[in-house]
């Protein structure tokens, strides 16, 4: 089943899909990238690069997320393996940090405004902090707090915990911290389809002016994004109290 950021992103590829169709090399004096520098109105021909780039993690990451939301750190070969939950946690956080890379090339080249603070929202989420604390800087996270006794803290994951496909942290030996990986991500989940929804949406109306087959299935993710239940054209919308 798709979920909402792959739908959104698969319209993205849609629109280049389309074009690139329509695009005739024999009728063309400029190259391609050249074309598609001026359809997306991108600052640079190298624009094409990063946006392909973008669809390919996006959807690489995606993999990634659902296989641990379907297997959890223990993975589909269920053995006890505590290097398994080792590997399968640093890569999942390791895609949380791809995707938002992708999104925060999507949002320059697409000349986003505000776009840092849009991206903020993705630096500042909790599974992003997760994963610069024992991703990347288990040994010398700088982020320091008032209680912290040298220029940087220390990360160390429980591994009793880990052992039973929890995650705790303990900062400099003796200050610990509990993490909810599935409430994490769905919250950087719905941030990543809000700013996708941006950025599609200013997409759309320069190219199709709000539009068209594309704008109908943008309007229909929406409403997906926003809880609707939908089928073909039948739309469903749930009260939430």
């Amino acid at each position: 089943m798709e979920s909402i950021i792959e739908k959104y992103n698969n319209l993205q590829k849609q629109i280049l899909s389309d074009f690139a169709l329509k695009w005739k090399a024999e009728k063309c004096k400029t190259t391609f990238r050249d074309d598609v520098k001026k359809f997306y109105g991108f600052e640079k021909e190298f624009g094409w690069n990063i946006l392909l780039n973008s669809f390919y993690v996006i959807d690489d990451t995606e993999y990634a997320k659902k296989s641990f939301v379907k297997f959890d750190l223990q993975g589909p070969s269920r053995h006890d393996d505590i290097g398994e939950r080792y590997l399968r946690l640093y890569g999942v956080l390791n895609a949380f940090y791809q995707q938002k890379l992708a999104i925060d090339n999507l949002l320059e080249i697409h000349k986003i405004d505000n776009k840092r603070e849009i991206s903020s929202s993705l630096n500042d989420s909790s599974i992003i902090e997760l994963r610069n604390k024992i991703g990347a800087h288990s040994t010398n996270f700088r982020s320091i707090k008032e209680d912290s006794e040298h220029k940087f803290d220390v990360f160390e994951i429980s591994r009793p915990d880990l052992q039973f496909d929890k995650v705790k942290l303990s900062r400099n030996q003796n200050h610990f911290e509990d993490y909810n990986l599935f409430n994490d991500i769905k919250v950087f989940d719905k941030e990543v389809e809000q700013i996708l929804s941006i950025i599609i949406g200013k997409t759309i109306k320069n190219l199709f002016k709000n539009k068209g087959k594309i704008f109908e299935r943008y309007s229909l993710i929406n409403k997906e994004k926003d809880g609707a239940l939908v089928f073909r054209d039948i739309i469903i919308n749930i009260i939430q109290e």
